[in-house]
């Protein structure tokens, strides 16, 4: 069941917020049962030697009857979901948000991404994108149920945990609320996973910004906790406690997904966690390896050379991920993404990706919970590459699984420098001047783990067994 496995962690950020709030109701069924018995006992004895009964002759035949009577409590507790969502993270990239002649923050679609130097070396950002200007991020999402209009369906309230709001490069511009309040209308033009909805919603913030955000937004979700939105809004506001007071207000058209996020219609509410449908062979949220490759240089001791390098050069990591059931070959092929993937397999082959594309074969070679996963993986951006290899990963408990993968990745790190016009990192290591190409390429294998992860099973998916979707 999802409440027990994927999103522990999730939940919990929510809750820190919304302690009116809760993920799961109970329901307690009391019975008395009665047990009544009757045990009746038949015994005959006969006299030994020849009688004459006659015609009245005394029987020896006895008959016992016992009764008795049992009575004892049962209690049979039925676990509901009672969220409408709940959340980990959600990017919006803004359309034309800057105001005056202020610079765009440059992170792209989604809002999530940022330049490579800038990100990792605190260098300065040399990309030129301006269409995405700004971004809105929100962390640790929840809404429930909202009876308002005599129950009208689609209401619900919510409280987001952290929501930053920036228009542009301008942090006089920034807004930020902690605990954010939200009332909402979900509207569904489709009724069935992945859902297609329109929600009209209001935003209050009170602290440390003092701001409202209004908007509207089209909706794709949610199918294994991954979801797409577009939005067109209006926010205002300040930030009052902070001098000198400046106020903000502007338009916006954005872009949006989320991971690790999951709607339930209000239906759905009733229906009990263990007959609830998945879509994902694997949602989790957080997948690291360390790994041995061979780069030339370590990752985690980059100023050692020759027989001091270590053995483990790099790794790999995922941050809230999931694959995605696609109708063929059995479902077993899945099409999946993740919120941040970090493929560093050396000192300077490394990579790093927002919302990457994955396919991977998911294979059960003895029967069991055991997975062999064969895969490839499209990373964009901010780093481009490739990545594929094999995975065998065994689960331990239903909230983590050890792993051992073994790949080969590929590409540009998108950090390179210009030298002569060429495209090189320029390093000193030991005093010796040190130059690498951005682009890199290397194997590896490694030993890893997943936590607050969830592998389902063939027959734990929603797929093949004549339901209406199909």
């Amino acid at each position: 069941m999802i409440r027990t496995s994927i999103l522990t962690v999730v939940f919990g950020v929510a809750m820190l917020v919304v302690g009116c709030g809760s993920y799961t109701r109970v329901e307690r069924d009391i019975y008395t049962i009665t047990n009544a018995d009757t045990v009746i006992t038949e015994r005959v004895q006969n006299q030994p030697g020849d009688r004459d009964n006659g015609i009245v002759y005394p029987s020896t035949r006895s008959i016992t009857m016992a009764r008795t009577v049992n009575q004892h409590d049962s209690v049979v507790e039925r676990l509901y979901p009672s969220f409408i969502r709940l959340g980990l993270f959600e990017g919006v990239g803004l359309i034309g948000t800057k105001i005056d002649t202020a610079k765009s923050t440059n992170t792209g679609l989604f809002g999530v991404y940022y330049d490579v130097k800038r990100l990792l070396w605190n260098e300065a950002d040399t990309s030129t994108a301006a269409l995405f200007s700004g971004y809105i991020y929100r962390i640790g999402i929840g809404e429930w149920k909202l009876n308002w209009f005599d129950n009208d369906p689609g209401w619900s309230w919510g409280v987001t945990l952290a929501e930053f709001v920036r228009p542009d490069a301008d942090n006089s511009h920034a807004l930020f609320g902690a605990g954010v309040l939200t009332i909402n209308k979900r509207i569904y033009f489709r009724s069935l996973i992945p859902y297609l909805t329109v929600r009209p919603s209001l935003s209050l913030s009170l602290a440390p910004s003092q701001y409202v955000n209004a908007s509207i937004s089209a909706e794709v979700g949610s199918i294994g906790g991954v979801n797409l939105r577009a939005y067109a809004g209006y926010a205002f506001g300040a930030n009052l406690f902070v001098p000198p007071v400046t106020y903000t207000s502007f338009p916006y058209l954005g872009i949006g997904a989320s991971v690790v996020d999951f709607l339930n219609r209000e239906e759905e509410l009733n229906v009990e966690w263990k007959y609830h449908e998945h879509s994902a062979w694997e949602i989790g949220v957080i997948d690291f390896v360390l790994a041995g490759s061979n780069a030339e240089l370590s990752a985690f001791a980059p100023d050692q050379l020759g027989e001091k390098v270590p053995v483990i050069k790099g790794g790999t990591a995922r941050i809230a991920f999931a694959s995605i059931a696609l109708p063929i070959l059995d479902y077993r092929l899945s099409l999946g993404t993740s919120l941040v993937n970090l493929v560093a397999l050396g000192a300077y082959e490394y990579g790093l990706s927002m919302f990457p594309l994955r396919i991977t074969y998911h294979w059960n070679p003895f029967g069991s919970t055991f997975v062999a996963e064969p895969f490839f993986e499209y990373n964009f951006a901010p780093s481009t590459f490739a990545h594929m290899g094999l995975r065998f990963a065994l689960p331990v408990s239903d909230q983590m699984s050890i792993q051992l993968v073994a790949g080969w990745a590929s590409g540009n790190t998108g950090a390179g420098v210009s030298v002569a016009g060429s495209d090189e990192i320029g390093q000193r290591i030991d005093g010796l001047a040190y130059s690498q190409s951005a682009n890199f390429s290397a194997f590896y294998i490694g030993i890893g783990a997943s936590l607050f992860d969830r592998l389902f099973g063939r027959g734990d998916l929603r797929y093949g067994k004549g339901y209406p979707h199909e």
